[in-house]
């Protein structure tokens, strides 16, 4: 049961993998009556069939293996679905192991600030409409990332958060159109509207406007927006102070539950519907780090990692890779930040992921089926 690996490994991705794990480091998987194993050898990663005495054995169903093999699934899916069981050790010890093993599965090198080149480009660089989009995509494929000033009308925005705030006064927990926190005190509060655009022809225009589908299509025009799948076109709704659930979102991947072989590379546009800056929770970035698989705990792990902090006025548009590595923290202050995300995703996803159907279900605890390996 060896999986196929890609034709061309890097042998100093490897051997650095090998060094991070350290000389003993072994991990097995238990499919049904197979196995395979993953040790270091060396200065390099050995594949072999069958178990050995390794220090993290995990059990799984072949779908699940297939899953994860796939890039469909990842290990933090599995491990909230249940579908993981470790006989040895446990998630953390996996987790070490799972940048290396999307290399080997996938050719998805493990991220490395020192690898990144930026091509002699500016990180914190700002570009408007007027910018040709050969400059735009070189751009985004750089960095992973866009900031594009004055797209949007202040009356444009003043539009479109009056029909925030009807959506708002609308919404209640469990409508499933919606995500909720919980604030210090222990009340609910409203922090994301989901499937926003179905429900508003004012947002609808919005998502369809030709300057989103513009941005959103600079890395592939064959890209598109899925106002009833994948959670639709949503709206964040920043909440102010410490809560309790997905309003302040730590360091990810939006494909860090899975998806990346169906979804990646998705483009999402953020419409900054009222500008943002660290009060207000603002978009942080990692330049360079998208197509690359980053370690849970990354930030505890590497020295000299960039980190971009984007300050928008209202009107302003962010653009990012889904796989690159960012956050949404908590406002130093008031809060407040309204950002609609329109996310452009290839035509495979469609294939794959049905109406009402997203892999941020299981997130929210709502019961969705994940697609099958044998779908990719």
């Amino acid at each position: 049961m060896v999986p196929l690996t890609p034709p061309a490994l890097d042998p100093e991705i490897l051997r650095a993998a090998a060094i991070d794990l350290g000389p003993t480091a072994a991990v097995t998987f238990l499919v049904d009556d197979d196995a395979v194993t993953y040790a270091v050898d060396g200065a390099t990663i050995r594949v072999d069939g069958g178990r050995t005495d390794s220090a993290v054995v995990v059990r799984l169903s072949r779908q699940a293996w297939g899953d994860l093999v796939g890039q469909i699934r990842t290990a933090i899916n599995l491990l909230l679905s249940n579908e993981l069981a470790f006989e040895r050790g446990g998630f953390e010890q996996l987790a070490d192991w799972d940048p290396i093993l999307r290399y080997l599965h996938a050719g998805i090198p493990p991220y490395d600030p020192s690898r990144a080149d930026f091509a002699g480009r500016d990180p914190a660089a700002t570009f408007t409409l007027d910018t040709d989009d050969a400059e735009l995509a070189s751009q985004l494929q750089t960095m992973g990332y866009l900031h594009v000033r004055s797209v949007f009308t202040a009356e444009e925005m003043r539009a479109a958060n009056r029909e925030i705030d009807r959506l708002a006064a609308r919404a209640r927990p469990g409508d499933d159109e919606s995500w909720w926190v919980t604030t210090d005190d222990g009340a609910q509060a409203l922090c994301r509207l989901v499937y926003a655009t179905l429900r508003s022809p004012v947002l609808a225009a919005l998502e369809s406007d030709p300057r989103v589908r513009r941005l959103g299509t600079l890395l592939d025009p064959a890209l598109r927006a899925a106002p009833d799948r994948m959670e639709g076109s949503a709206v964040l709704l920043k909440v102010p102070g410490k809560t309790t659930g997905l309003s302040n979102i730590p360091w990810h991947q939006d494909c860090g539950m899975g998806g990346h072989a169906i979804m990646c590379p998705a483009v999402t546009v953020g419409i900054q519907l009222t500008g943002s800056d660290p009060s207000s929770g603002n978009l942080q970035v990692v330049p360079g780090s998208h197509g690359q698989a980053v370690h849970y705990r990354w930030e505890q792990r590497l020295d000299g990692v960039p980190v971009v902090s984007i300050d928008t006025a209202p009107g302003d548009v962010t653009v990012h890779v889904q796989d690159l590595m960012h956050a949404s923290p908590e406002p130093t202050d008031a809060g407040g930040r309204r950002t609609m995300y329109v996310t452009h995703y290839p035509p495979r996803l469609f294939d794959y992921v049905g109406p009402g159907q997203a892999f941020n279900d299981l997130v929210r605890n709502r019961v969705i089926a994940a697609p099958a390996a044998s779908a990719e």
